[in-house]
């Protein structure tokens, strides 16, 4: 079993104070599931909420209705002792970056349906962009939400703090939106986290104090760099990115793996420091695991909360029986993806530690990257498929010592993440292409012939098993990694099918901004323009990595005047 810890980078009295609200708050969430009924039941929402202004957190446990409350009775109880979900985020003034139409924006983008969508995208920022309310601060044993020091973009709706993940996409828009700034005060986030608890939270939230995500902040500051040259950010934020990378390099993380000519390969997992009901969604893990036995429970709650540390929560990719949650096995999986993301993050901090003059740094990260390239062709890329494939380890144990490789353990199912390497071309012009030219076009190939093309963009995996992370949603973050890599990949033919994609991909959400007038979080890839659905909440709108992927694809190919913009 993974380490255990109610608050990770707490202690003392303020653990104890974070603990007992949480505490609280989950009993106020099981007992309005009693009063209010399963119909449209968001658990969240209850672990959300701050304690009223003239509430205290024990008035707030003596006076919890029980014995099956009605609902008048809970709604008066939450009235009287909570404030509004939300309220301890401040609506921010418009930030001092935004321009209604910034100069330079879109220089591309011709066709004027496209360009004034584009702009009202733009202008969606003020609206997702907040501040932590100074009693956040002040008094942290009232919230569940944690102080943060600058501008936050949150991504939407039951959304209502940072995620760190969605906070890339939100960044590659902001830069196109020349919001330099903001973008700063995001990453500036989460570098306090990094600092304060070692590690980017999955969420800006006390129960999520247990996980992160993936790891994509160095990649943050490097498109901030590029696009500003501020080298005294570089200088602020490094640390914490030698920080983040230890993280991901524990035990907790780590896996070896020996292939077939005696070479240890080092690569890293997803693995949560929890095996208990996650805060946030305990009435639906409880219900999972309530045929389980005890032991099992455990080992349930454990696997839940590692694989809402990949952001892929939930999808057959991580099940045994894409039928059963219970069968979780994500500790014992060694994603694709979240290793591109390790060997990027190497790669960045290479490339930063040289800029600033840490050349000893800078040649131990370059040899680290160099190493994990090594491994993921090893381990993962399957020459008959042309893909790279998760690799499943044996679950009979915590999935630690060193692993024989082995071809039947590789999960040949085909997951949209089975092409995320691509993107490493995108990356770091001056050095040696991950993928070649030949190898990529292969690549682009299999992509073709995969099942994952769809008339409206790249479908999350081919099993249509309800889970929100497969058949027929489409992602915006899968989308961009795919295509900037094809972008990247040196062939005219690749560039082609990328930039179909995008197009695809900017009808459909086109489309459905006009149907409902929103972003969406996700879309079903087999229709344009329609909204996603699946996974354990309703759908949200918003959004912030959606938007900010609609920015980026409008930046990069632009929209000629005689190109329909509509599906």
């Amino acid at each position: 079993m993974a380490p255990t810890a109610a608050v990770a980078g707490g202690g003392g009295e303020a653990e104890a104070e974070a603990e007992a609200l949480l505490g609280l708050l989950q009993r106020v969430q099981s007992e309005a599931l009693r009063a209010f009924g399963p119909n449209d039941f968001d658990p969240k929402l209850y672990v959300d909420l701050p304690l009223a202004a003239d509430a205290s957190a024990a008035a707030a446990l003596a006076s919890l209705p029980r014995a099956a409350p009605s609902r008048g009775e809970m709604e008066a109880y939450i009235s009287r002792y909570f404030a509004l979900a939300g309220s301890d985020l401040v609506a921010a003034a418009d930030p001092p970056d935004f321009e209604r139409d910034p100069p330079g924006f879109l220089p591309r983008v011709e066709r004027a349906e496209a360009r004034a969508w584009a702009l009202e995208v733009h202008a969606l920022w003020k609206d997702l962009t907040r501040r932590v309310a100074p009693a956040v601060a002040a008094r942290p044993d009232r919230h569940t939400l944690l102080p943060l020091p600058g501008r936050v973009v949150v991504p939407g709706s039951r959304f209502r703090e940072v995620y760190y993940w969605d906070s890339y996409w939100v960044v590659r828009g902001l830069l196109v939106s020349k919001m330099y700034e903001t973008a700063k005060d995001i990453v500036l986030n989460l570098v306090y986290l990094v600092e304060k608890y070692g590690f980017v939270l999955n969420g800006a939230r006390s129960y999520y104090t247990n996980r992160s995500q993936p790891p994509l902040l160095s990649s943050m500051v490097l498109d901030i760099y590029m696009a500003t040259g501020d080298m005294a950010f570089v200088r602020r934020v490094f640390p914490s990115l030698l920080k983040e990378h230890s993280f991901w390099m524990s035990e907790v993380h780590n896996v070896a793996v020996m292939d077939n000519h005696g070479r240890v390969h080092n690569l890293s997992r997803y693995q949560a420091m929890w095996n208990k009901p996650r805060p946030e969604s305990a009435t639906i893990d409880e219900e999972f695991a309530s045929k389980l036995s005890t032991a099992a429970k455990e080992k349930f709650y454990h696997q839940v909360a590692s694989t809402a540390e990949t952001g892929w929560d939930f999808s057959s990719r991580w099940m045994r029986d894409s039928t059963d949650m219970t069968t979780l096995t994500t500790s014992c999986i060694i994603p694709v993806d979240l290793n591109t993301f390790i060997l990027k993050m190497e790669q960045d901090i290479a490339f930063f530690a040289k800029l600033i003059g840490e050349s000893t740094t800078s040649e131990i990260f370059s040899e680290a990257s160099k190493a994990r390239h090594n491994a993921i062709d090893s381990v993962l890329w399957n020459a008959d498929m042309e893909q790279w494939l998760d690799y499943w380890l044996p679950t009979d144990g915590n999935c630690q010592g060193v692993y024989q490789w082995k071809s039947i353990s590789q999960n040949r199912a085909i997951f949209a993440s089975n092409f995320v390497p691509l993107w490493l071309n995108a990356q770091h012009s001056g050095l040696e292409q991950f993928v070649d030219e030949a190898k990529s076009v292969r690549v682009m190939r299999s992509l073709q012939k995969s099942g994952l093309l769809q008339p409206a963009g790249i479908a999350t995996s081919l099993s249509n098993t309800g889970q929100q992370w497969d058949f027929p949603n489409g992602w915006a973050p899968l989308q961009h990694l795919i295509v900037e890599g094809l972008l990247r990949s040196g062939s005219g033919e690749a560039r082609e099918l990328a930039e179909d994609i995008a197009t695809r991909w900017v009808r459909t959400n086109y489309d459905a901004y006009k149907a409902t007038g929103a972003m969406h979080e996700k879309y079903d890839v087999v229709t344009c323009g329609k909204s996603g659905g699946g996974g354990e909440y309703k759908p949200q709108t918003g959004f912030g990595w959606s938007n900010g992927v609609i920015l980026s694809f409008l930046d990069e190919f632009g929209w000629p005047q005689d190109k329909k913009i509509d599906c």
